[in-house]
C-alpha cells in the first residue's frame, strides 16, 4: 500500500511537472530491454521525448508463459513521465510512474485485461557511442480484475541510445 502511494503521489507531480514544459521535449531516446523469469523470456521497448531533467513516452513490453515454472503471459503497453534523478556524463539513474493496460494469460482460465498504474526505475552506465546499458524494474498493477495478481515485477537488462 505505501509503495502505491508513493507511485500516485509521482506521477501527480511528475504529471504536472511536464504538462508545464511539453516544449522543451525535443530530443527522442529509445530503449530495448531483455530478461528472464523463471525461465520465461521477457522483452520490452520504448520511446521517449526528452528534456534534460524528465521525458515523457511510452512501453510496450511482453513476457512469455513458462507452463511448468506457473509463469503467465503477459503483455502490457501504456505511458509514462521519466524522471531523471541522476544524469551525469557517465551514470544515470531514473523513475518512470505511468498507467497502462496489461493482458495477462493465465494457465487453465481465460486471458485477463488488467488496468492499472505501472513502475519503471532503473540506472544506466553510459557508453561511449550515444548510448547507454544498465539494469531496470518495471512493475505493473492490475486495480479493477480479481481475477488475475493484483501485481508483477520484471527485471530487466536495457539498452538505451538517442536519436
Amino acid at each position: 500500500m505505501k509503495k502505491l502511494l508513493v507511485v500516485l503521489c509521482v506521477l501527480a507531480s511528475s504529471t504536472s511537472f511536464a504538462a508545464r514544459n511539453v516544449a522543451a521535449y525535443n530530443d527522442k531516446s529509445a530503449s530495448i530491454s531483455l530478461g528472464m523469469s523463471s525461465s520465461a523470456l521477457n522483452v520490452g521497448g520504448r520511446m521517449e521525448l526528452e528534456n534534460t531533467q524528465a521525458a515523457l513516452g511510452g512501453y510496450l513490453f511482453l513476457q512469455t508463459e513458462k507452463k511448468d515454472a506457473g509463469v503467465p503471459q503477459v503483455l502490457s503497453f501504456g505511458a509514462h513521465s521519466l524522471i531523471k534523478l541522476v544524469d551525469t556524463s557517465s551514470v544515470n539513474a531514473y523513475l518512470a510512474p505511468g498507467f497502462g493496460i496489461s493482458m495477462i494469460k493465465m494457465e487453465g482460465s481465460d486471458d485477463v485485461t488488467a488496468v492499472g498504474p505501472s513502475f519503471r526505475y532503473g540506472a544506466q552506465m553510459k557508453l561511449r557511442t550515444n548510448g547507454a546499458i544498465g539494469v531496470e524494474r518495471l512493475e505493473v498493477w492490475n486495480w479493477f480484475d480479481s481475477k488475475s495478481a493484483s501485481n508483477a515485477a520484471f527485471t530487466s537488462v536495457v539498452y538505451s541510445f538517442s536519436f
